[in-house]
């Protein structure tokens, strides 16, 4: 079972910052995503996500084979064979950025290059100065969600953040599987305005059992439900064979209506989902049907309407 740890402290490890969506809880929203998530699912479509250190992604496509990356690194991560194919033994890799310093399509700066180690991390009074500006343009419009990843594998850190942005008058959202301690939950929750739930009732892995998902998903619910004023959004991901199949919506339905949540996000198959397996080195484990996807979409959206 991959463990829940990531080390607490002041300091936030993330991968992206999306600094404007209408996607992420209501209104207009700052998105920071977290680094670390412990449940291994099947069709995560940022699997990039997962690792609590920062995996080095490669994108063939930005590579213009000069080689500069394999005369940097001294560890034999970078090699090019007869054919000119830029091969990459990761397992070598001390996440140094050697190679991304010398890569004329790279930079430490950004992370839309050939290579790129996407992770950073700093402290939470860092990042909140760093967010600020964003969030004082979005304060009547919207706010922040926090997401990953799994964010409360990092709770004690996110709760400063979190609070820090509630001080400020900021609207918080936070997206979780709710497959976590309800310790966690119940430290951030004071400072969290609308709760974003992704029913993980299922993996299609073998890292938690279904008999394990159903019961941590029920105490997150019991114990969210039950907070004042608090808004609860559902989000199920619809993946044909897993979280479209009769017995895995008919649990949700149940769930929902014993905790009187009515709010309903049903979310397509990312159609991009193989992108950051290609760029990990990493087969998709679910291809991306465009006729099945839409098909299931509106079995599920009519499931719940009926």
């Amino acid at each position: 079972m991959r463990s829940l740890a990531i080390k607490n402290s002041n300091s936030l490890s993330y991968f992206c910052i999306n600094w404007l969506s209408d996607t992420d809880g209501p209104g207009k929203r700052l998105v920071l995503f977290l680094q670390g998530c412990h449940l291994d699912c099947s069709w995560c479509h940022s699997p990039h996500s997962q690792p609590q250190e920062s995996p080095l992604l490669y994108f063939n496509s930005l590579c213009k084979k000069c080689r500069r990356c394999e005369n940097a690194c001294k560890n034999e991560v970078h090699l090019f064979n007869e054919k000119n194919e830029h091969i990459i033994n990761r397992d070598n890799c001390t996440k140094c950025g050697a190679c991304i310093e010398a890569c004329p399509q790279s930079s430490g700066y950004t992370s839309s290059g050939s290579l790129v180690l996407p992770t950073k991390k700093t402290s939470v009074a860092h990042l909140f100065n760093t967010i600020k500006p964003q969030l004082d343009l979005l304060k009547s419009a919207g706010g922040i969600t926090f997401t990953g990843g799994e964010p409360l594998l990092q709770y004690q850190a996110l709760s400063l953040l979190a609070q820090k942005c509630k001080d400020a008058g900021i609207n918080t959202a936070l997206e979780t599987s709710g497959i976590v301690p309800l310790q966690s939950i119940r430290q951030i929750a004071p400072s969290i305005d609308t709760w974003l739930i992704g029913m993980r009732l299922t993996t299609g892995t073998n890292t938690f059992g279904e008999a394990y998902l159903e019961k941590k998903t029920r105490e997150t619910l019991a114990y969210l439900s039950q907070l004042p004023s608090k808004k609860i959004i559902v989000r199920i991901p619809i993946i044909p064979g897993y979280t479209t199949t009769e017995k895995y919506l008919d649990k949700v339905r149940r769930i929902l209506e014993e905790h009187n949540l009515k709010d309903i996000e049903i979310l397509r198959h990312n159609p991009e989902s193989a992108h950051y397996y290609n760029a990990l080195g990493l087969p998709g484990k679910i291809p991306y049907n465009a006729s099945l996807a839409n098909e299931k979409y509106t079995y599920v959206s009519q499931f719940f309407i009926n």
